[in-house]
């Protein structure tokens, strides 16, 4: 008989005691009119693909890219023409003018590549300048709007240490609106 009221009181007690320190943690905050957390999530990605903003963005990164890829197609038009001419008057070239015309184009090869690389870093800062600056005007209208709506935290969906959220959290379709309101 001892053991059973020694374990329902133990367990009476345990209870007490949760119950105690769950009032204890809870009663603070009551008492000093805190809100609970308000936790939001956005993909900035999604945002700016979305927004009028990034898509005028995307356009002309678009046309850029068109534009890089036309002269590269010319200047690697260019440059196997002059292959084909080279194969075709090889017969006839001595052997010195050879290695000169093939060491030519060799080095117009070289500049070639050094082109292609040289156009693909400009599209790179281009997209990279162009993010910047949604990045940035997207912050001002992000603490805004967190103050407004009372938000604690904002986490971007895309982060690697964020590995689930409640798609309710999700605050992109709002923020691309505003987005879109402050681009007019």
């Amino acid at each position: 008989m001892r053991t059973r009221s020694g374990v329902a009181g133990f367990f009476a007690g345990w209870s007490i005691a949760c119950l105690a320190v769950s009032l204890g943690v809870a009663a603070p905050s009551a008492a000093s009119g805190k809100e609970s957390l308000k936790i939001g999530v956005v993909d900035f990605r999604q945002v700016a693909i979305g927004s009028k903003a990034g898509k005028a963005a995307k356009a002309r990164l678009e046309k850029l890219a068109e534009k890089l890829q036309k002269e590269m197609k010319a200047e690697q038009a260019k440059l196997l023409a002059r292959q084909k001419e080279l194969d075709k008057a090889l017969p006839q070239l001595t052997v010195a003018e050879r290695e000169d015309r093939t060491a030519s184009l060799e080095r117009d090869g070289a500049t070639f590549q050094r082109l292609i690389e040289d156009k693909t870093e400009e599209l790179k800062q281009a997209e990279t300048e162009s993010i910047q600056g949604l990045a940035s005007r997207f912050d001002g209208i992000l603490k805004a709007y967190a103050a407004e709506k009372g938000f604690s935290v904002i986490l971007e969906a895309q982060h690697p240490g964020l590995l689930y959220f409640d798609k309710r959290l999700d605050l992109g379709a709002e923020l691309i609106k505003r987005f879109d309101r402050t681009s007019k």
